[in-house]
């Protein structure tokens, strides 16, 4: 992607920390820096910014920060990059539960900008593709659960076996072009 149109929202409560980051931003070649009132991180914030990626300065990061990027994680999810100079292991463990994608605790100099952001973008990428593997996996044996507990009710109140009670439910699915999972939870809602 070219850096000059890569949006970086950059959040600092200090203007002399934010102008200094912003100054090693623009020389790595970001141009379009964007941020908001940094008592006010919210997921509006970013929703109506939309960043490429979120870049946060705090001393130390508070429990109302980690908050708001768990909001920003399950709502509007960005990669993020939080640097601190807070070294405990418990806020940095906090920070990436949170949905940070990098935790710096030194200052970043130009030519660290961009292998940072990109390894912050590749750590997010990978995050999103194992969170959205587990949802389908997830919803995947929900599904069986349903059509195993409807092929149950459905063997019982028919006395068939199971193979054939699994071959009319997916006969039914199809003569009413609808899902299995569909007839399974009609199947479920009759017999409750």
């Amino acid at each position: 992607m070219n850096q000059e149109a890569f949006r970086i929202l950059l959040i600092d409560s200090s203007e002399e920390r934010f102008n200094a980051l912003s100054s090693v931003l623009k020389e790595s070649g970001y141009r379009d820096i964007v941020t908001c009132d940094p008592t006010t991180v919210t997921v509006n914030c970013v929703t109506e910014l939309n960043p490429h990626i979120v870049l946060i300065d705090v001393k130390c990061p508070s429990r109302d920060t980690m908050e708001q990027l768990s909001l920003i994680r399950d709502n509007c999810p960005k990669p993020v990059i939080l640097l601190s100079q807070d070294e405990n292991i418990q806020g940095i463990e906090a920070a990436i539960q949170s949905g940070v994608s990098a935790y710096i605790t030194e200052g970043i100099v130009p030519s660290q900008a961009r292998p940072v952001i990109e390894a912050a973008m590749a750590t997010f990428a990978a995050f999103q593709s194992l969170r959205k593997e587990l949802t389908e996996t997830k919803n995947q044996l929900a599904n069986r659960k349903l059509i195993s507990k409807a092929k149950g009710i459905f063997m019982e109140k028919e006395n068939l076996s199971e193979n054939l009670a699994y071959h009319r439910m997916r006969k039914f699915a199809m003569d009413r072009k609808c899902s299995l999972v569909d007839v399974a939870r009609q199947i479920i809602e009759a017999s409750e």
